[in-house]
Parts: structure tokens; C-alpha cells; sequence
């Protein structure tokens, strides 16, 4: 922190500099009483306080507010690091007997249905359901023998692995490479519609590989594999350690797996004791503006689950309580909701403002667009114009709201007397939980108090039991959007310089996951944390659902890039 010192300024600049530093600290002092008086006033005040907590609270794990750094440094294209190419530059695309075994590796895992169903139950020895991944186990040690033996083999929560390619400098951190074991279930009423079966690994004449988790993630998790067993077979001993962490439920949050094998990562090497951890993302390789860009995802979106209640009298339906039944009542609502959905945004920390500043500056960029790009005051109707233009572009700048469950009712003629919603909500990068529960009581609280009921908004009036909408924080589905990944420094050179070398000197661009990855379990291990799939995205289609398919080309690509980043961070310094 700067301080003011005695003395003249050294320059005008210098002195309204500091002039204008002064003004921001009084207004703060002034303004921030205020609101917390006004915040107290408020049956919410809990809710409207935690913004302004969130906003002083410094991260226990990463030692400021996620996007301070970012917001400090501007908005600008992060530096094209230069190609890293150390020891041998093996292209497994060019070698065929490889090329086939890669593939039959790739089958044999997604041939093996290791679904996971939000039923399951939290202990994974007492759902026979979970049996089916001690296949998966018996299938990598007869896949990959070397792997097998020769790293240190630590199993959490019964499937979770903890798999350790020890180093020759124990000093050094680790590196932490994850994947998940499990796919999402495919309904069995769809299965009709897939050109081949879900588990039947088809390889068609055109190399695709056709599947459930060919995309998600069982080609990461095979080429993780399939990197080091190579390595293996050439007698390599890393540097610094490997360390593979794959869970088997992150398809349901990673409660069971992912979080007590981050807790147990921290227990060996400590907080912030991992150089860097790549995890799957959503975002690869892809060509935009006449470049090939390289999207590198450095944040993750926050997530949250509420649950809306409505409980009226029941009763007759020949005789309804006024114009609307509970039912109705519910439908008011989430119409207001959906009438008021979250605003776009954009300011110097997110990772698209930062992506299209890459484009600005290397593609073929209109100097219209280029200029709004450039113009802080023209992003918010950027974001805006961008948000109108695509749902996955409103989905990366903003907080998205799905309704996804309701249910109401019992009988054709008797009034309900309970009815039920839950919306899945996907906070976005530069906001909070907090923030967002205040939002969307702000929207409920009108409605509800035009159809004469109380509102229970977080438990603000839990003795209320009739005639009242409760709108319910569901435990435990509340996750903070994740600190944001710095954008320089060595690790960032590290993955950029590899990207570069192996995908032919793509421009490297920060990018975010919409979804959630099981590194939200991993903050206190390194502030390094990346989501990233190393291959070309049109080489991968339909995402947990039908007709999921990889192509060959887009595997070999991920064992290559894994296989040369364990290479690239020998000599390399993260401490």
C-alpha cells in the first residue's frame, strides 16, 4: 500500500493524483456508513451487507478480492509468450501403430459406463452404483502398466486417485494435472436417437469416436494416461513431481471425490503449495477474426440453487381463495423473474474484454469494433449488443437463470396448497453470491407483497407457516465465483509458451468455464489454476448429450500437449 508523504508533490500530475486518491478515501468514508445504515433498516440487511463484506473481505487463499488485480492492471491482450520446445518433440499423430493404440485406449475407457446420477447417496461404499469404477480402475492399471506401477497410488473416498510421478527435486512444487472418472448418464430414452450406441466407442470411417465421455472427460483422463506411460516407456523422470488428482463424481458437484482430494493435496503440500493445476474447460482451440486462437480459461463462474415456495390455504376449487390459486401465484413470480433477467457486463477483469482485446490487436477486427473494444465507456453497450447476439455470449456475460423444476398440486379440484420451483442460477465472473440473493429477493419482494403475503426471503420470516412465499438459499450449492487466474508470470508462460509450440503459435487469449470444474475444490492449493482442452474445439461434438464424438486427431492432440508440457517445466521456475 502506498502511503502519502511530507513534502511538495513532485508534479502536477502527481499532485491530482494524489488529490483525487484523497477524494475517493472521503467519499468512501462517507458512503459506505451510509449504506450500511441504510442496509440495516432493511428486513434483508444480512443479504445487502455481504456485498459490501465480500468486497473488503481479503481471500483467505488468494489474498485480495479475485478481480483487484486484473481491474488494476486495465484491459489489454496478455504478451504472446515465445514457443517452448524442451527435449524431444514427440508427434504422436505421425507415428500409426501409436496412433491406433491411443484409440483403442480411448474406446476401451468410454466403452465402460461410469455414470454418476444426482441420487446417488454421499457415501460411495454404500451405493452399489458407484461399483461400476472399480472396472475403470482394473481397465487403466491392465491399460497402462507403467503408470500403474511405477507412480505412488494413493485412493480417496474408495475411487477418488491420487496418482504421484515422483520428481528428482523435492523442492520444487508440483504440478497438478486433473480429470474426472465419471460421465454424465445418458437417458435411456434417447438412446434410440444416437447413430451408435452411447457405450459402444464406434470409430467411423471419418475418425470420429462416438460415445458418452469422449468429450467429457475421458479423453483427458486417457491422455493424461496415455502422456505419462509414454514417458515411462522412455525411461523420463520429471524435474518437479506430476501429480494426477481424478475424482468420480464431478458430474455431481465432487463432494464425494474432488473435495477430499483437494483436502488431501493441501494436507501434503500445503496452502498455495502447487505450482500450477490444468483441469478440462470448455474452451480449446478455434479460428476467430482470420486467427487461430488459443482460449485459456482463467475464471469460472460462481452457482447457486434456490428453491421458491408458496403456501396458501387448500380448500375447494369450486370456491378459490381471490383471482390467483397457489399455482398462479407461482407463475407471478417467476414471470418476474424472468422479466428481469441479469445485465450484462464487461469491465477491465473479465476474461472476454481480455479476449477481444487479443483480437483487437492480432485479428482482422473491424476499427469500428476495435474502437468500442477500446473505449471503456462504450463496453457496457458492448456487452449489451454482444449479450443479444448469441446465448453463449449472454451466458459468459452475465448471471443466467434457468427454471428448472416445478411442481404444485395434488388434485384437479381441491386448491394446492404448497407449490414448488427451483432455478439454477450461474453467477457471473466479476459478482457474488450475496449480491445475487439480494437481487433476486429485490424482484420477488414486489410481487409478493401485491398478492397480500409475507415474504420469508432467507429465513427473514421463518415463523410464518400460511399464506406466505419463502424463497430458500438450498445448502450446500452455493459456490463464489473462482479467483481469477493471473494472466503473466511464470506458470502463465508456462502453459502459453507450450500452447504455442504445440498448436503452431495460436494467439493465447483468457477465457472462462460458464460451468463448474471440480477446481473449485482447489483454491488453497495455487493461485495458478487453468481450464483448458488441447485440441481443436470443432474436432468435438454434442457435449453430455446425443451423438457425443471426438475426433482422432483432437485426442492425440491432448496426449501430445500433455506429454510436452511435463517436459517444457523442466528448468522452468514457478518459486
Amino acid at each position: 500500500m502506498q502511503t502519502f508523504k511530507g513534502g511538495p508533490p513532485a508534479s502536477a500530475t502527481e499532485s491530482r493524483r494524489r488529490v483525487n486518491a484523497l477524494k475517493s478515501v472521503v467519499l468512501a468514508c462517507c458512503l459506505i456508513p451510509s449504506l450500511y445504515c441504510l442496509a440495516t433498516l432493511s428486513p434483508w440487511a444480512g443479504i445487502l451487507l455481504q456485498p459490501l463484506r465480500f468486497l473488503f473481505h481479503d481471500y483467505e487463499h488468494h489474498g485480495a478480492w479475485p478481480w483487484s488485480a486484473a481491474i488494476a492492471g486495465g484491459a489489454s491482450c496478455p504478451v504472446q509468450t515465445e514457443p517452448r520446445n524442451v527435449g524431444h518433440d514427440w508427434q504422436p499423430a505421425k507415428d500409426e501403430h501409436y496412433s491406433r493404440l491411443a484409440i483403442e485406449r480411448l474406446i476401451g475407457a468410454v466403452q465402460i459406463p461410469t455414470q454418476s446420477y444426482d441420487d446417488m447417496r454421499s457415501d460411495p461404499f454404500k451405493d452399489p452404483r458407484f461399483d461400476i469404477f472399480a472396472k475403470q480402475h482394473e481397465y487403466i492399471e491392465k491399460t497402462f502398466p507403467r503408470v500403474w506401477s511405477h507412480l505412488e497410488i494413493e485412493k480417496v473416498a474408495r475411487f477418488g486417485l491420487i496418482m504421484t510421478y515422483k520428481g528428482t527435486n523435492s523442492k520444487l512444487k508440483p504440478i497438478v494435472f486433473m480429470a474426472h472418472q465419471d460421465v454424465v448418464p445418458v437417458n435411456p430414452s434417447t438412446e434410440s436417437q444416437w447413430t451408435y450406441g452411447p457405450f459402444s466407442g464406434h470409430v467411423d470411417s471419418d475418425g470420429w469416436i462416438w460415445g458418452r465421455g469422449t468429450t467429457d472427460c475421458k479423453n483427458t483422463l486417457i491422455g493424461i494416461l496415455s502422456a505419462i506411460e509414454q514417458l515411462l516407456s522412455e525411461q523420463y523422470t520429471p524435474e518437479r513431481a506430476i501429480v494426477l488428482s481424478f475424482g468420480f463424481d464431478e458430474e455431481i458437484s465432487g463432494v464425494r471425490s474432488a473435495r477430499p482430494i483437494a483436502e488431501r493435496l493441501e494436507q501434503i503440500y500445503g496452502k498455495n503449495g502447487v505450482a500450477l493445476i490444468l483441469d478440462e474447460g470448455f474452451t480449446g482451440l478455434d479460428q476467430s477474426y482470420g486467427v487461430q486462437f488459443a482460449r485459456l480459461g482463467l475464471a469460472e463462474k460462481g452457482a447457486i440453487n434456490l428453491d421458491l415456495e408458496v403456501l396458501t390455504p387448500g380448500g375447494h376449487s369450486s370456491v378459490p381463495h381471490g383471482r390467483h390459486t397457489g399455482i398462479g401465484i407461482m407463475s407471478r413470480l417467476l414471470v418476474a423473474l424472468e422479466d428481469h433477467p441479469d445485465p450484462p457486463s464487461m469491465d477491465k477483469g473479465h476474461p472476454m474484454l481480455s479476449y477481444l482485446q487479443c483480437a483487437a490487436d492480432h485479428g482482422n477486427m473491424s476499427n469500428t469494433l476495435k474502437k468500442r473494444v477500446r473505449d471503456p465507456t462504450k463496453w457496457n453497450a458492448l456487452s449489451e449488443d454482444l449479450s443479444q447476439s448469441s446465448e453463449v455470449l449472454r451466458a459468459f456475460l452475465s448471471t443466467t437463470q434457468a427454471i428448472d423444476l416445478v411442481d404444485g398440486g395434488v388434485k384437479v379440484n381441491a386448491l394446492p396448497e404448497y407449490t414448488h420451483a427451483t432455478i439454477n442460477y450461474r453467477i457471473k465472473f466479476d459478482s457474488s453470491v450475496a449480491a445475487h440473493k439480494a437481487r433476486i429477493a429485490s424482484i420477488l419482494e414486489p410481487v409478493v407483497r401485491s398478492a397480500n403475503l409475507t415474504f420469508d426471503a432467507y429465513g427473514s420470516n421463518n415463523g410464518t407457516t400460511q399464506q406466505v412465499v419463502r424463497l430458500i438459499h438450498r445448502e450446500g450449492s452455493e459456490i463464489e465465483p473462482a479467483p481469477l487466474t493471473p494472466s503473466s508470470g511464470p506458470a502463465y508462460e508456462l502453459m502459453s509458451g507450450t500452447i504455442r509450440h504445440v498448436f503452431d503459435r495460436p494467439i493465447v487469449a483468457p477465457s472462462g468455464m460458464v460451468a463448474n470444474t471440480d477446481t473449485k475444490w482447489t483454491w488453497n492449493l495455487t493461485h495458478n489454476i487453468y481450464r483448458f482442452l488441447p485440441a481443436q474445439m470443432d474436432k468435438l461434438k454434442n457435449f453430455h448429450t446425443v451423438d457425443e464424438r471426438m475426433h482422432v486427431s483432437a485426442h492425440l492432440d491432448v496426449i501430445r500437449f500433455y506429454y510436452k508440457l511435463i517436459l517444457n517445466s523442466e528448468g522452468w521456475r514457478a518459486e
